[in-house]
């Protein structure tokens, strides 16, 4: 494996496994949320945890192990504990996870750009300064 992205708890991420069968080789795919990442440098491991036909399976990956083909980050997890092991517990939409960067509320769709109150009324020539309109689209 050349280049090891950064991985932390409440990522989801894809590790491409490498399994040998007879004299063939093959990848499998394993994505799942990273619930826990322990040891340092050569000895480094990572949890991910993924639910499947409603069974939770987990498998411990060496970080630095010649089977792992690539490791592709999904998504960036924001969550404040190192060891995610109370999704163990969570079944569902409890088990999501938010997605690092901006709040929900101030995400904007792809190709909207946001307008100022100001230039909504402009357009309208409703309302009185200070009051918000809202326009349908």
């Amino acid at each position: 494996m050349n280049k090891i992205p950064d991985i932390k708890p409440g990522d989801l991420v894809k590790v491409y496994t490498k399994i040998i069968e007879g004299d063939k080789e093959r990848l499998a795919p394993f994505q799942g949320v990273v619930i826990k990442v322990k040891g340092s440098d050569i000895a480094k491991t990572f949890t991910v945890r993924k639910v499947s036909a409603g069974i939770g399976i987990e498998r411990i990956f060496p970080i630095h192990s010649p089977m792992i083909a690539r490791i592709e980050v999904k998504k960036k997890g924001k969550v404040r504990r190192a060891k995610l092991t109370y999704l163990r517990q969570r079944k569902g939409r409890r088990m999501k996870i938010r997605e690092a960067g901006f709040p929900a509320a101030a995400q904007e769709k792809p190709g909207e750009e946001a307008q100022p109150a100001s230039d909504a009324e402009e357009k309208t020539g409703e309302g009185t300064p200070g009051s918000e309109t809202v326009e349908k689209v």
